[in-house]
């Protein structure tokens, strides 16, 4: 009962940080750059986690500027990394009609790729070259799927390519969650064919959540994309291991 009514008052938060964010987005002008759209998604995600008692901590320095790739679990990476930095992601064309989600990642400048679409992967290069040019980070889940977070997948390295072409660094980094209540390889990832929004009420009405992000070091690119994303993959994966081998921190105040 306890976990029905968490679910049903921090819901009802989110919505209302929902809403407040399409106040926000009136401000705008009525065609922001990618940094302004960039800005408006961190407020908002800031203001989103914050509505589901969703506490994240950071290691290591996000980057101002070039790719990010990350191991990918949840929905809820898209909300972390935004709040951590400013910045537009690189996601599967369906996001863009999940609910709410689909909306806000067309508004803050996201690029949607469609599996096994050649023309469609180059017009996304083209796209995230444009958006590393101007500024502002991208963020690129690899693996091109979520896991329960038992280890990081290959990396598909088409993506990759932008970076090398406009020699923009790339960071690698990690993200991972923690619940005091639940298995996070299940209740905090979202994987295979679960139904979204009962995974995200059965989440809501947990005591508390913890994201960890880690960034590591930038890698400056060079020999061809595939190269790249072996180097990359192995540098994900360690951050990711030094996440899972280090001593957990009390997750909720006492």
């Amino acid at each position: 009962m306890a976990n029905h009514l968490r679910s049903a008052v921090r819901l009802s938060a989110f919505m209302t940080a929902a809403f407040r964010a399409l106040w926000m987005h009136r401000k705008l002008p009525p065609n922001p750059t990618r940094l302004q759209s960039a800005q408006w998604l961190h407020e908002v995600c800031i203001g989103g986690l914050e509505a589901i008692h969703l506490r994240w901590t950071v290691q290591g320095t996000p980057p101002a500027r070039g790719l990010i790739v990350s191991n990918h679990l949840s929905y809820l990476d898209i909300l972390c990394y935004s709040a951590a930095v400013p910045c537009v992601f690189v996601s599967k064309a369906e996001v863009e009609q999940w609910p709410i989600f689909g909306t806000y990642a067309r508004w803050s400048g996201s690029v949607f790729v469609r599996r096994h679409d050649r023309g469609g992967a180059a017009r996304a290069n083209a796209s995230v070259s444009d958006s590393i040019e101007s500024g502002v980070p991208v963020v690129l889940f690899p693996e091109g799927m979520t896991t329960d977070g038992h280890r990081v997948l290959r990396f598909h390295s088409t993506m990759l390519q932008p970076a090398i072409d406009v020699g923009a660094p790339v960071t690698p980094c990690a993200i991972r969650y923690e619940l005091d209540d639940g298995d996070p390889a299940t209740e905090a990832a979202w994987w295979g064919d679960t139904p979204l929004l009962p995974h995200v009420w059965n989440l809501f009405g947990k005591k508390c959540v913890r994201a960890r992000i880690a960034f590591g070091e930038s890698v400056v690119p060079s020999g061809d994309r595939k190269q790249l994303g072996h180097v990359l993959h192995d540098r994900v994966a360690g951050l990711y291991d030094d996440w899972r081998k280090a001593a957990a921190e009390p997750l909720c105040p006492s």
